[in-house]
């Protein structure tokens, strides 16, 4: 029997839980860090999954420009990695970008393999100058950078302003529990 599994928009009191399992990540130099203060203004991007009422992982769609999306802070905790729920937080940020008529989807990652079974496909870092200057400037690898920068177009959808989360919501009630497809 499996758990209750919940997809929602991150809420303020989520806020402890996320820097919580991003910045774990980001002390084993997984993902980038993030204060307090940047998890704040950036709260509404986040998706979170919950398992029985317990934050078990969080992914952010932020917008880079007119048209294109990144997945960012995408995070599950040990406990429940390789059950497929990475999969499933990725296949709804695509849904809110389809949503929010993004024509395609960044991701800097050092999990390739991980992206190119959803779909994305390998591209030049060069493209993204801008998302580079402000996010890169601050990490400690900026000048011996290991991650790749993967796109993805999301799926086919009319953009819908004002329901980014829509898409969350339903792939949250439609999913069946208890998948395990990674």
């Amino acid at each position: 029997m499996s758990a209750p599994l919940a997809l929602r928009p991150a809420r303020p009191e989520d806020t402890a839980a996320l820097l919580a399992l991003i910045n774990g990540y980001a002390d084993r130099g997984l993902l980038l860090p993030r204060s307090e203060q940047s998890l704040k203004e950036r709260l509404p991007d986040f998706t979170v999954m919950e398992i029985d009422g317990r934050l078990a992982g969080c992914g952010a769609l932020s917008e880079l420009g007119p048209g294109l999306g990144e997945v960012r802070s995408l995070a599950i905790s040990e406990d429940q990695a390789g059950l497929g729920l990475g999969h499933r937080l990725v296949d709804a940020l695509l849904e809110e970008a389809a949503q929010r008529g993004f024509r395609e989807v960044l991701a800097l990652t050092r999990r390739r393999s991980f992206f190119e079974r959803l779909g994305f496909h390998v591209t030049a870092r060069e493209r993204y100058v801008d998302k580079l200057r402000a996010d890169c400037e601050a990490c400690p690898l900026n000048t011996c950078c290991d991650e790749t920068a993967m796109v993805r177009t999301p799926p086919v959808r009319p953009a819908r302003p004002g329901a980014p989360h829509e898409a969350v919501a339903r792939l949250s009630s439609s999913s069946s529990e208890g998948e395990h497809a990674r």
